[in-house]
């Protein structure tokens, strides 16, 4: 992974967030010690209950995490108890950070393009995890899929349709970056976009192997390796 070579006039930048941006790891964690001191309460078990939840999700099986942790505390693992959990693991304030240099890369290419996010999950979490981050300022637009409907997550291409509308670009002048050639890739592939994956090192999607129509055009292993071959046509583009 030498670095994306992309070519032609690119106009717009658009990002994944979770595993793209940051480290998705570290959101599970942040998470898990929420849910960790739930269950504790006033007894003091928080470290505990978060080691068991973090060796259960790392066992191999990331299945019904909750409902193992309650049954190995001996707890009635019942759907209300389990429901509250997961509220509190979507609902919580996440301690996370960008990758290091991430923000400097996202304001110089301000300069240049315009900059879209788009993410799938479950809100308020995806919004807090926005919030966290402090990079609301830094997008032009964001898409959180699920306020366009389930049906609309990735791969569906309608949230690049409704990016390339809000950032008034096309093709292959557009580019989007994720890491999941599961699923990131296909939408904007089908509408000439190019491609870029970020093969995170430990991610969660690391081994995850292309679908039909999922590869990206270029793989890097990170940010920083983008390379703009149209970067002296680009510039100036930006409309503020």
């Amino acid at each position: 992974m030498n670095g994306a070579g992309l070519k032609g006039s690119i106009e717009a930048l658009v990002f994944d967030l979770d595993d793209t941006l940051y480290p998705e790891m570290d959101y599970v964690w942040s998470g898990y010690r929420a849910v960790a001191a739930r269950l504790a309460g006033a007894d003091g078990a928080a470290d505990k209950i978060f080691g068991m939840l973090k060796a259960t999700f790392e066992s191999g099986d990331r299945s019904r995490v909750f409902n193992r942790v309650l049954e190995q505390l001996g707890r009635a693992a019942d759907g209300q108890v389990v429901a509250e959990l997961v509220s509190v693991y979507r609902c919580h304030r996440p301690v996370i950070q960008l990758d290091d240099g991430v923000r400097e890369l996202l304001e110089g290419w301000r300069d240049e393009y315009r900059l879209g996010l788009i993410t799938d999950g479950y809100l308020p979490g995806q919004r807090l995890k926005v919030e966290a981050l402090g990079i609301e300022d830094l997008f032009d637009k964001i898409i959180y899929t699920e306020q366009l409907g389930r049906e609309f997550w990735k791969p569906s291409t309608r949230a690049f349709e409704l990016m390339s509308e809000a950032l008034d670009c096309a093709g292959d002048s557009c580019v989007y970056v994720g890491d999941n050639c599961g699923k990131d890739f296909i939408g904007p592939n089908k509408l000439g976009w190019q491609t870029v994956r970020f093969k995170r090192a430990g991610g969660i999607n690391e081994n995850v192997q292309a679908v039909e129509g999922g590869d990206a055009g270029e793989v890097i292993g990170c940010l920083g390796e983008l390379v703009f071959n149209g970067r002296q046509e680009a510039r100036g583009k930006r409309q503020k």
